[in-house]
């Protein structure tokens, strides 16, 4: 068993008496847990069960349901698209700093990109409440909830560049798993400990690992918003910690919990009105990205589409990728560098990273373009970090600029 860090007491599970159990024979250090009472049941039974996590999963589905059924230009396969997120009030570096537009910090942690990011973060929501919420009671689990939707909405614009469009509930839920960690420390039951930790880490280490240690960032995964939501919460956690009585169920400072709580409800539903105030004109504006259902399935099949596709959409990057495409199969070296390098300066307008590795897959093909027009330093200079190993995607663009001694 490991030892409990240096803060704080070990509190028990609950202040209610529990009737002591019957004689039994002594037993050793080194005997399985399985001996040991089972803490988790009895607080479970003991506590009512996790009304706001169950109010917060019910809230997020009918928020998603409003964004597919209210869809600017809905990408099909349950996703309302790029457009419609940013009429909703996704997080956006240039819109929330530049523009003004706070209401996009409270508005974002509610919104999701589509049917399996908010199927993940209700279940993991609904991991961290089962056990969390009765441990630390419904007040401090709402006010961690909104403490850690700051946080994750902090982290999203400290990290990313101010193009890139961000949505979803995990910055909050990070916190609440993070917290849910910190907290399991200063608990008696080892059975309590162990299922909290469990519970914690099993979506603590995949969401935050590719973050700190260097696994490389997944497409399309705000870590920023984990990272930031995960270390609101361990601090609350912290806090937490030192300010739950010995002989308390749950934490003292319920009300100022609850004021937490009632100040973040006021926050969304203000920031909503704001919503339905700026969505006509976010409306209104013209599609820059072509939806999910006009992406060609690969190569072959949209380069005969590509002058028509830059025609529609002359601010989608994949839309330049798939003319740069067209002028390689002629060999017309000049036009593919001038829709490549398009397509790499509207990629860092939107922050687009989709499909997955498209940035990299730019700077390969421009690199290999300004290799056969004896363009040699320039080409090594494009392809940078390109040159790592990042998928099988990518396998032949790299053996090619290996082979032209571009990448070593």
């Amino acid at each position: 068993m490991q030892a409990a860090p240096a803060f704080g007491k070990r509190r028990p599970v609950d202040r209610r008496p529990v009737a002591p159990p019957s004689p039994a024979p002594s037993t050793s250090q080194n005997d399985s847990v399985e001996d040991l009472p089972d803490a988790p049941s009895e607080i479970t039974s003991r506590r009512p069960l996790p009304f706001v996590t169950f109010g917060l999963i019910v809230v997020l589905g009918l928020i998603y349901w409003v964004e597919l059924s209210f869809a600017v230009q809905a990408e099909g396969n349950f996703s309302p698209g790029m457009h419609a997120l940013v009429a909703f009030g996704g997080l956006n570096g240039s819109l929330v700093l530049q523009s003004g537009e706070w209401w996009r910090v409270f508005t974002a942690p509610l919104l999701h990109g589509n049917l399996s990011h908010i199927l993940g973060n209700t279940l993991a929501l609904l991991f961290a409440g089962w056990i969390l919420e009765r441990v630390i009671g419904h007040a401090w689990f709402a006010a961690l909830f909104v403490l850690g939707a700051l946080g994750g909405a902090a982290g999203s614009l400290a990290a990313n560049a101010p193009n890139v469009l961000s949505v979803g509930a995990s910055g909050a839920i990070m916190a609440l798993l993070a917290a849910a960690l910190v907290c399991s420390f200063i608990f008696e039951s080892v059975q309590l400990r162990r299922r909290m930790q469990k519970v914690s880490l099993r979506f603590l280490i995949p969401s935050l690992a590719p973050a700190l240690l260097p696994l490389g960032v997944g497409a399309g995964i705000d870590y920023g918003a984990h990272v930031g939501g995960a270390l609101a919460g361990a601090a609350m956690g912290f806090v937490l910690g030192e300010i739950w009585p010995e002989a308390s169920a749950t934490p003292k400072g319920e009300r100022f919990a609850v004021a937490i709580a009632v100040a973040g409800l006021l926050a969304a539903i203000l920031s909503g009105f704001f919503v339905m105030q700026h969505y006509p004109d976010y409306a209104s504006q013209p599609a820059l990205l072509m939806p999910e259902s006009e992406v060609p399935g690969s190569l072959q099949e949209g380069s005969p589409r590509s002058a028509d596709l830059v025609g529609r959409y002359p601010q989608d990057p994949r839309a330049h990728f798939y003319r740069a495409v067209f002028f390689l199969e002629r060999k017309d070296l000049p036009d593919a560098e001038r829709e490549l390098r398009a397509a790499l300066t509207q990629e860092q307008l939107f922050g687009l990273d989709n499909p997955p590795g498209l940035k990299s897959s730019l700077n390969m093909m421009l690199a290999i373009v300004l290799v056969y027009e004896g363009r040699m330093p320039e080409a090594k200079a494009m392809a940078g970090f390109a040159c790592a190993p990042q998928g099988r995607e990518l396998h032949e663009l790299r053996a090619m600029l290996e082979e032209k001694g571009v990448c070593v």
